[in-house]
């Protein structure tokens, strides 16, 4: 049990004005597209549904300058849930002042605090200078590939599944 208040507070529904910038601001850095719509209403539901993540309000002198963002997964390999690490931004002029590490030690904290034994993130394979970052920290790489699906529309699925079944 750690023995000091959190750095970094939880952020509240009502604090997604000043984060959503810092979310903005993040996805412009990462060369994400960026849906304003899309990126809002996930704020709204992660904030109003603590079951979904955590997200921490980064603050300088009581001034936002970043947020880092934890969801959840559930790993057999690891006994059971463990964390995600989907955002970590710092405002550029803030970096290198030892900001997104505190955060770091916080997530990993609140992580064992909930008897969780690890916690991932994806970082783009361009930035490098968070894989530097990241492996100073403790994380390591690990010999898989990451891949997603976008979830199709149902006759889309519905074809394929048709197709599949013919194969059998």
């Amino acid at each position: 049990m750690r023995h000091y208040a959190g750095l970094f507070p939880f952020l509240r529904p009502q604090g997604s004005r000043c984060t959503f910038k810092l979310v903005i601001a993040y996805n412009h850095f990462e060369k994400n597209p960026v849906h304003r719509k899309r990126l809002s209403q996930g704020l709204d539901v992660l904030l109003r549904n603590p079951s979904q993540g955590k997200m921490w309000l980064m603050e300088n002198h009581k001034k936002p300058v970043g947020y880092a963002l934890l969801t959840y997964n559930f790993e057999l390999e690891y006994g059971g849930a463990e964390g995600v690490l989907r955002d970590l931004f710092v405002e550029r002029p803030f970096r290198n002042q030892g900001i997104g590490s505190l955060a770091l030690y916080e997530i990993e904290d609140y992580c064992r605090e909930r008897g969780m034994r690890a916690f991932q993130l994806q970082l783009p394979t361009r930035n490098k200078a968070a894989a530097i970052f990241y492996r100073k920290a403790g994380f390591r790489e690990l010999p898989r590939r990451v891949m997603m699906l976008e979830v199709r529309p149902e006759e889309v699925v519905q074809a394929r599944r048709i197709s599949a079944s013919k194969r059998r």
